[in-house]
């Protein structure tokens, strides 16, 4: 009996779970591609604020469960900083509104990682991690952008037109469909921007893709062309043509040279004795006794 109850609970799981395979395997890239925006901007949007809880209070620690909008809603632990309660619930409304940059319109591996990349250089961003040294800002926006090239990893890229045909046609392909409504207010939302309208100047960041080349690193080397390859061959086949009349031709030369002048020098002595030889010798003693 007890057997048999394990066995149909083990039917009921089987049961349950394969539908559940079967549509996580038949669901729609772009329905899996928004989703993984959504959870890659949960995450940049938690890294973000839990970088700025823990340099505002050095014996607090931002709870590793806060990875949603709603949960750090909920969050009220800022004791004695009621304008830091203020400033983390209006950056968390502000941020979560980036989930909408992406999903209509162009919805490809480019415009993935530019609507990612363009949350790094948002006002509103660079005003909530003002309160951080320019080093920490610095490595939370390269920790940030190794977020972005994580998710960028994950894209499924499936429905993806061709490279040449978006660089055929890049102009006609309509942008990313972006709400109005979040869009004006978000740059100008008195709530977190207007306590600091000029804010100082931050790092500079790597401005969005705007052509996508497989995974790139940050010091990705220059392409050469075949006039470059030839112009370097012929280089170093001058330098060691030239190298080789140095150290092995021109020192041969110099030997033969020498052994030449050596050879000719006892020639010319002999031909010179023999020339004052046969030259008649003056004789002035005739002429004395006339």
């Amino acid at each position: 009996m007890f057997r048999f109850r394990q066995l149909l609970l083990l039917f009921v799981l089987l049961w349950l779970a394969v539908p559940a395979v079967l549509l996580a395997q038949t669901e729609a890239p772009a329905a899996a591609n928004k989703r993984l925006f959504d959870r890659t901007v949960d995450e940049l949007n938690f890294r973000t604020m839990e970088t700025v809880y823990d340099k505002s209070f050095a014996r607090g620690k931002f709870p590793e469960s806060l990875r949603s909008a709603k949960a750090r809603k909920e969050f009220d632990n800022f004791p004695g900083r009621d304008d830091l309660k203020k400033l983390f619930q209006n950056y968390n409304g502000v941020s979560d509104r980036f989930k909408s940059r992406f999903g209509r319109g162009r919805t490809d591996l480019v415009e993935f990682e530019k609507q990612l990349n363009s949350i790094l250089v948002d006002r509103n961003f660079e005003f909530f991690i003002r309160v951080l040294p320019r080093d920490e800002r610095v490595a939370l926006i390269r920790s940030l952008q190794r977020v972005i090239k994580q998710g960028a990893a994950r894209f499924n890229a499936s429905e993806d037109p061709a490279p040449e045909d978006l660089a055929a046609d890049g102009a006609a392909v309509p942008p990313a469909d972006i709400d109005a409504a979040s869009a004006s207010a978000a740059p100008a939302t008195p709530d977190v921007a207007a306590e600091d309208p000029q804010p100082e100047p931050e790092v500079a960041l790597a401005t969005p893709a705007t052509g996508y080349a497989g995974p790139r690193s940050l010091d990705s080397a220059p392409r050469h062309d075949w006039m470059d390859y030839l112009t370097l061959l012929l280089s170093g086949s001058s330098l060691l043509l030239l190298l080789y009349l140095v150290t092995s031709v021109l020192p041969d030369l110099r030997t033969r040279l020498d052994a030449l002048a050596d050879e000719q020098e006892p020639t010319t002595t002999t031909r010179s004795r023999r020339r004052s030889a046969s030259l008649p010798e003056d004789r002035y003693d005739d002429d004395d006794t006339n």
